[in-house]
């Protein structure tokens, strides 16, 4: 049997964690939440998009982070819904994979087909919602859009003396054009990631054409305009611009992320930040900036549905306090001065409690 190359273990050391927790949560829709397959396979491509920018923070606590997101109260609410025709599976798998193939082909580049097959998807996906403001797609667009700013900014701002710092790859930039486009157009909301996406670009040092700016200031002006139809001219009486000076607006807030994650999900989260904001100061930034956009929203919306429009919120809570696990770990580890990295692993598995506890209480409902 021919020996892996380094590139091979690289690419499953890198995605395999990711891979364990989308597998894993896709067989809890599948089965636990009896949710239709393509909607299912859609959720856990959210979660694989998570899982993946946690990749740094370590492989256990990666996956016992991906899996919080997926069993959380708000992200849970959307499993279910009936059935969906078996010819719809067969279009789901095979058309993805004739795209990629076809893309192989045209382009001769892996990142080209790779982005072809997800966007067909997206396609199927999207067709298969039959709602506007899905957190289904909400989540998918979400979850890699901070995938793609964390891998973007992990490769062109790494932490001192780990590693030199590289170019950003050209399908970065592309890939946040195109996803902050499709969120715009399932929930204007998205246009609140757009502060973040132009400071994460420039944070990259991205040498972008000035199509690529026109394009971006054109998507944010878009969605600017969808958002001021939707909230100020169809729905005036659900903002409250300032909302955000009452103390119990903020207490309320705080309370949906508490009953997400409950009390250690606010404080794991102060944590994660804190140490982001020290190792990783772009980082910490950007994710600051998207989190700060949203909790405006969160303290001025008074809507019914202000836990699904919040996801992107949690998504990423779950990135802080992942970030806080691995912090613990390594402070841990270095106390107890193990080389091996042990205690690392150790503290991070203490984090399947909080999912686990998740999964106990949905059994018992």
């Amino acid at each position: 049997m021919p020996s892996l190359s380094a590139r091979q273990r690289r690419l499953i050391r890198q995605w395999s964690p990711a891979c364990i927790a989308a597998g894993a949560a896709w067989l809890l829709f599948l089965i636990v939440g009896e949710t239709p397959l393509t909607r299912a396979a859609g959720m856990a491509l959210a979660i694989l998009g998570v899982t993946a920018s946690m990749r740094q923070m370590g492989f256990v606590a990666s996956i016992a982070g991906g899996l919080t997101l997926a069993l959380c109260p708000v992200f849970w609410s959307q499993t279910g819904g009936g059935t969906e025709s078996p010819l719809l599976y067969v279009i789901a798998a095979a058309a993805p994979a004739a795209a990629m193939l076809i893309a192989a082909f045209a382009f001769k580049r892996n990142d080209w087909s790779i982005a072809a097959g997800i966007a067909v998807f997206l396609l199927i996906f999207w067709s298969q919602i039959g709602t506007s403001q899905s957190l289904r797609l909400t989540g998918l667009v979400t979850s890699w859009l901070l995938f793609l700013q964390i891998d973007m900014i992990l490769l062109t701002n790494p932490r001192p003396g780990v590693k030199p710092a590289k170019a950003p790859k050209s399908w970065q930039p592309l890939g946040l054009l195109l996803l902050l486009l499709i969120g715009i157009v399932n929930d204007p909301l998205a246009t609140l990631f757009a502060p973040a996406i132009v400071l994460a670009l420039f944070l990259s040092y991205a040498k972008l054409p000035r199509w690529y700016w026109l394009a971006l200031w054109a998507s944010s002006v878009f969605g600017l305009a969808l958002l001021a139809r939707q909230y100020l001219l169809l729905q005036p009486a659900l903002l409250d611009f300032w909302g955000w000076r009452e103390a119990l607006r903020w207490i309320d807030l705080g309370g949906l992320v508490v009953a997400q994650f409950g009390i250690i999900g606010i404080a794991l989260g102060l944590i994660g930040l804190a140490r982001l904001s020290r190792w990783y100061p772009p980082l910490g930034t950007i994710t600051m900036i998207a989190y700060a956009a949203y909790i405006f929203f969160g303290l001025v919306y008074l809507g019914e549905r202000r836990d699904i429009l919040l996801a992107p919120l949690l998504i990423i809570q779950v990135i802080w306090m992942t970030y806080a696990v691995n912090s613990l770990g390594q402070w841990v580890n270095k106390s107890l001065r193990n080389e091996a990295g042990l205690w690392i692993h150790l503290v991070s598995a203490l984090y399947f409690i909080l999912p686990a506890l998740m999964l106990l209480g949905i059994l018992q409902a």
